[in-house]
């Protein structure tokens, strides 16, 4: 059995941590481009209109993106030259750096790992939301995924990955463009939480927590019925996103919203989520959500596996 539940958020001081967020590719770009944080577009000047609303860009050449795909990601933050000082010029510094990419195609999955080691270093925590391929766009666009997921493990902290086609058991019936509009608000929101809950303090508990663990998936659950915290926790655990057995989960994070504060309540709900991942690390904080009325809101980052040594 895994120890009690422990809460973040604890410190005295409670300092909020910096945050932004930078959108790699056209993808990558959709995803930040309507949220609420400081972001930044890393992108080709074709890719998408998300970097267009986006007042920080940093524009790739083909030429650049050739760069980063011959280049591994260690020597290219070890050479200079006026790609890595642009970049880092429009990046700028913070204390976390959620990285977000479509894998599969060009530049999200070569410039992605580059970025992440780079972030790495001035920050305290790296975190990279990527999206998969669907399994219609073909087994080269799944290679080119999967190799940049390799890298990407390598050089961030954590790496929270969603496969496009389970949004086929969300909403079957949605058009690819809105199903990628879904997608977008999927992903973004474990950053949302993640920032407002997550004092400076718990970054480091964070890191040691999910460093070592080879896939991250997200689950989120809303509910306003009766019993309403435990509706909350089932609806996060039928995340289509949850493709293994809880019995394997090493470490799980919670962030349990709601419009008022209840400690007890929270704890209620964190022994619930340890009774469901029983070998696992569980962590949770709470957040003051006022929009969300008489509803209670869960987010569950679950981490399973072993990262190559």
């Amino acid at each position: 059995m895994s120890p009690d539940p422990q809460r973040f958020g604890m410190s005295e001081k409670k300092t909020r941590p910096r945050v932004k967020v930078i959108g790699v590719g056209g993808a990558g770009c959709n995803v930040v481009a309507e949220g609420p944080l400081e972001a930044v577009a890393v992108c080709k000047l074709e890719e998408g209109p998300g970097a267009a609303r986006l007042q920080t860009r940093c524009v790739l050449t083909r030429d650049h993106v050739r760069l980063f795909k011959t280049t591994s990601p260690q020597m290219f933050s070890a050479i200079g030259g006026d790609l890595k000082s642009g970049l880092f010029s429009r990046i700028g510094e913070a204390d976390i750096m959620f990285l977000f990419a479509g894998l599969g195609g060009e530049t999200g999955s070569n410039v992605t790992p580059a970025l992440a080691n780079i972030c790495r270093r001035h920050c305290k925590l790296v975190v990279v939301s990527a999206a998969l391929p669907f399994s219609v766009e073909g087994g080269e666009r799944h290679y080119i995924a999967t190799q940049s997921m390799e890298k990407i493990l390598e050089h961030s902290d954590m790496l929270i990955s969603y496969a496009n086609d389970c949004l086929l058991k969300i909403a079957p019936n949605l058009p690819l463009r809105k199903a990628f509009s879904a997608m977008d608000m999927i992903m973004m929101a474990p950053v949302l939480e993640l920032a407002s809950a997550l004092t400076l303090e718990d970054l480091g508990q964070v890191r040691s927590d999910f460093s070592s663990c080879k896939h991250i998936r997200a689950g989120i659950g809303i509910s306003g019925e009766l019993d309403r915290e435990l509706r909350a926790v089932e609806e996060a655990f039928t995340s289509p996103w949850f493709d293994f057995e809880l019995k394997d989960v090493k470490s799980a994070l919670a962030v349990i919203s709601a419009s008022f504060t209840d400690e007890g309540l929270q704890a209620k709900i964190a022994q619930d989520i340890a009774f469901r991942v029983p070998n696992a690390r569980v962590r949770f904080a709470g957040r003051l959500d006022p929009e969300l009325g008489d509803r209670i809101r869960v987010l569950v980052l679950l981490g399973v596996g072993e990262r190559r040594p």
